[in-house]
């Protein structure tokens, strides 16, 4: 198995399990975009575009469970980025096999991965069996959950979770459809925080349903660049915030 950068060679071991810093979100959530622009803007290939993002999503994950942070997700890749060219998937592929090998082996917590291969549009035998080997590795960690969005679509995620909504027997017409409780984050806390890198300013369906009442955090960096101080500023940006809920 090849690993994402050399470095990685020689990771640290995983960060103890530690209390949440007070005032840390519960879950923070990582749109990880601008990989391929980086590339771009540093003359090398896309895949080392991919693999310097995916160091860096080792990184930040690492970050968070220093901060007790109870969960984190990142946004790799989303169902449509599979319509890419064949050489480009292939490319990610790779290298998301070898981050679900590196968390695996470096994560505290369990790894859940949120995925929506819709269509059949690629289907790769060694990424599902990497997806199943992460997961699996890692079953009844305690520590940090580790969400990886892997052909990701939240519009599918909340049509697949209303329609078991609707045929659960704890469900009737009189009672508020528990919509959350079959979504693909089921049984973790909403994203408090969600933080885009590259400069966009949208979701890109992203824990759209989960998403409500967080706050969402733009970063101008390419997610490459992205790293523990950039986080820190998220973080007193959202504690900045006068959060009511509406009260």
């Amino acid at each position: 198995m090849s690993v994402l950068l050399p470095a990685m060679e020689t990771l640290p071991t995983a960060a103890p399990v530690l209390r949440r810093t007070r005032g840390v979100p519960r879950h923070i959530g990582f749109i990880a975009d601008g990989n391929r622009r980086w590339a771009a803007v540093h003359g090398t290939t896309v895949e080392q575009g991919f693999r310097h993002g995916a160091l860096t999503v080792h990184q930040v994950l690492e970050h968070c469970r220093t901060l007790g942070v109870e969960a984190a997700s990142v946004f790799l890749m989303s169902d449509r980025n599979f319509g890419r060219s064949v050489d480009e998937v292939t490319a990610l592929v790779d290298v998301l096999v070898d981050l679900l090998d590196t968390e695996a082996a470096a994560s505290t917590g369990p790894i859940r991965v949120l995925s929506h291969f819709a269509g059949g549009r690629y289907v790769s035998g060694r990424l599902h069996a990497a997806i199943a080997r992460a997961e699996e590795t890692a079953a009844g960690r305690p520590g940090m959950t580790v969400c990886l969005g892997i052909g990701y679509d939240g519009r599918a995620d909340l049509r697949q979770a209303a329609a078991r909504a609707l045929l659960s027997p704890d469900y009737d017409e009189r009672t508020e459809l528990p919509v959350g409780d079959f979504l693909s984050t089921a049984g973790l806390p909403d994203p408090d925080l969600i933080i885009r890198t590259s400069g966009e300013h949208r979701l890109s369906g992203f824990l759209l349903y989960q998403a409500a009442d967080a706050t969402l955090h733009f970063d101008d960096r390419y997610w490459p660049d992205y790293n523990g101080p950039a986080l820190e500023e998220a973080l007193a940006a959202h504690a900045a915030q006068r959060r009511t809920f509406g009260r």
